[in-house]
């Protein structure tokens, strides 16, 4: 800042007329003269303000002009009477005219002692004015697109980056005879991890009524997610919703977008055919046995609801169905206190999962279903977990009863499977049972394993116990711990396919799974072996089926560790994969790397095993390196 004094000089003129020859005495001065405010920019607004105080025998009228000097200009003047022996306010109103740039100035208020003659009086005040400060050497944050894609290497349309998803809170109004959400809501919370301009969500073209970001409107649109999907040629297109909010995201900064929408949801046809998303019970439209049996892996959850729709981005997550009274919404974890809750002939079903959730994992099937409500005690943690059971009112006594066999399994199943990978990973169990020949499959819906066909006899029989098995082992490999990419899908699998192995022999005396490892071994065609599990060869349509790559393989090459470190060194390395990576992601080269650790071998010993695993999860021939060779 410049400094520079200059002269405002406030002329205060006291015009008094008296009679001829008449003698009178006016003293006039100025008391407590300011200035407000005492700093200020250039051409910015002030009130100069005091006290005229007249100290002789005679009233005066004092007429005050406000000049600035140098550059000379008059501010203002205003008039003021003034009785013998007292003093009267005054105030002007003035603002700096453009040429008083920044620096310090002295106003001055001057009057003639008499009024109208003698000498000036003046008084004094400073007046400071501010110019530019200097620059700031920070320069403005720049904000720039997320990413539509997390590069995932089988599928790329999926995911988005600038942000970490943190929770979901998915509010459904659902019309099961129209198949419709009459309203829906989808709440995501996030973290920002860029200065973002614009940011992007999973979610297809569902008509979408309002987008707010931290409850201002934003612009948003859909389009198609890139590149196109591969495979089957009836396969979904995904989708991207694009939003754009009011003012840009700083990173670091939580912030939340809530996304209001209708319409009617539908399947999502994969690239190898097969479907998932919000599917229809085979009989509905009837109204006593209609549902929908809602499920998403891989990519099927975008289909009702918006998301980071990526493994990689885990989210605590509540949902909230709304339903016809007399039907079922079932959600991810466990029920809210208070639900369900009906009034004018609507039930609405609150569920919360605050354990960090894979999108693929949610589901908010619906309809009329059979509810059967128990718990039971694992030994391991002495906690008790809530058991949440729907099965489709379509189902027969001896389908139901067959289902009943099942759940009460879970404890037995929980003991064995805990006793190897640790206590139950989650905090209930549940399952829903369903008629959707669409699908064909079971899946390991977090805390709610879902199936898609029923029991055929009032026994479940040894393939659909090993299917239930399963599915439960998923909990803790899959859901708990969970892939970081999808060509990952192998660490699914393969423990839950392991884990059939274990419950097989130690509960039915079945085959132990070395055996199992060397009959696969010996039986598998040149061909099987051409598809590494790590890889899939980057084609999405191998992700389940054939399933050797994925499922067999996968197994076989855990089992084939086991068999190298031993038994109780598998169980502790399984442990502390739980105990580590826990409600997180793990990546195929951070397997790897946690099992070399684990063996504890060194040199020669330990790039044998590193060159086992190569060859077993890269390797397009069939791998030479067996157990036997350690």
């Amino acid at each position: 800042m410049i400094a520079r004094r200059s002269a405002l000089l406030i002329v205060l003129c006291l015009v008094v007329a008296l009679p001829a020859g008449a003698s009178a005495t006016r003293k006039l001065s100025f008391s407590g003269l300011e200035v407000s405010p005492a700093t200020l920019a250039p051409g910015g607004s002030f009130a100069l303000g005091g006290e005229v105080v007249n100290r002789g025998t005679k009233r005066a009228r004092a007429r005050v002009v406000a000049t600035l000097a140098g550059p000379a200009a008059e501010l203002g003047r205003v008039q003021v009477r003034v009785r013998p022996k007292r003093s009267k306010r005054f105030s002007i109103a003035a603002a700096l005219p453009a040429a008083a740039g920044p620096g310090s100035y002295s106003v001055e208020a001057c009057t003639k002692r008499h009024g109208n003659r003698g000498k000036l009086r003046c008084d004094a005040v400073a007046l400071t004015v501010e110019g530019p400060g200097p620059p700031d050497p920070t320069p403005p944050p720049t904000f720039t697109p997320g990413a539509r894609t997390l590069n995932d290497p089988l599928l790329p349309q999926l995911g988005n980056g600038g942000y970490d998803a943190l929770a979901y809170a998915i509010e459904l109004d659902y019309a099961p005879g129209a198949n419709e959400f009459e309203s829906a809501t989808t709440t995501l919370t996030a973290r920002a991890t860029q200065n973002l301009s614009e940011l992007s969500l999973d979610f297809q073209d569902l008509p979408v009524d309002a987008v707010l970001v931290d409850g201002v409107a934003a612009q948003f649109s859909q389009v198609a997610a890139t590149p196109p999907i591969p495979g089957d040629p009836s396969a979904t297109q995904p989708m991207k919703l694009v939003v754009t909010p009011a003012a840009g995201i700083l990173a670091g900064t939580r912030f939340e977008v809530e996304v209001t929408y209708r319409g009617q949801p539908g399947p999502f046809v994969d690239p190898d055919g097969s479907s998932e998303g919000w599917l229809a019970n085979l009989t509905c439209p009837v109204p006593t046995t209609c549902s929908h049996w809602v499920v998403g892996e891989p990519m099927g959850s975008q289909a009702w609801f918006p998301s980071n729709n990526h493994p990689s981005d885990k989210a605590t997550v509540t949902t909230e169905i709304t339903v016809p009274a007399g039907q079922v919404g079932v959600g991810v974890g466990e029920q809210a206190v208070g639900s369900p809750s009906t009034a004018g002939g609507r039930t609405t079903w609150t569920w919360n999962e605050n354990d960090p959730t894979a999108t693929y994992l949610l589901t908010a099937s619906n309809g009329t279903y059979t509810v059967t409500e128990d718990d039971f005690t694992e030994t391991l943690s002495g906690k008790t977990y809530p058991v949440f059971d729907a099965v489709t009112a379509a189902a027969t006594l001896p389908q139901s009863s067959a289902i009943a066999a099942l759940s009460d399994l879970n404890q037995e199943m929980v003991e064995l499977l805990g006793a190897h990978w640790g206590p139950y990973p989650l905090d209930s169990y549940g399952s829903v049972w369903d008629n959707v020949p669409s699908a064909g499959y079971a899946l390991e819906v977090q805390t709610k394993s879902h199936f898609s066909s029923l029991p055929a006899g009032p026994t479940p029989g040894a393939g659909l116990t090993s299917t239930y098995l399963h599915e439960l082992a998923h909990q803790w490999w899959g859901n708990a711990v969970t892939l970081e990419h999808w060509n990952d899908l192998w660490f699914n699998e393969g423990w839950a396919v392991l884990s059939e192995w274990i419950y097989d022999f130690e509960a039915n005396a079945g085959p132990s799974p070395s055996e199992q490892f060397d009959a696969e071994y010996a039986a598998a065609a040149p061909g099987d072996w051409s598809t590494p599990p790590a890889t899939l060869n980057g084609d999405p349509a191998l992700m389940f089926s054939p399933s050797f790559p994925t499922y067999t393989r996968g197994a076989m090459t855990l089992e084939g560790f086991r068999e190298i470190v031993g038994d109780a060194a598998f169980d502790d390395f399984a442990r502390n994969l739980q105990t580590k990576y826990a409600y997180d992601n793990v990546s195929t080269q951070e397997f790897i790397a946690e099992a070399l650790t684990a063996s504890g071998f060194t040199g020669a010993r330990r790039e044998l095993l590193d060159d086992y695993f190569q060859q077993w999860l890269y390797g397009t021939t069939k791998p030479e390196i067996t157990p036997d060779d350690f």
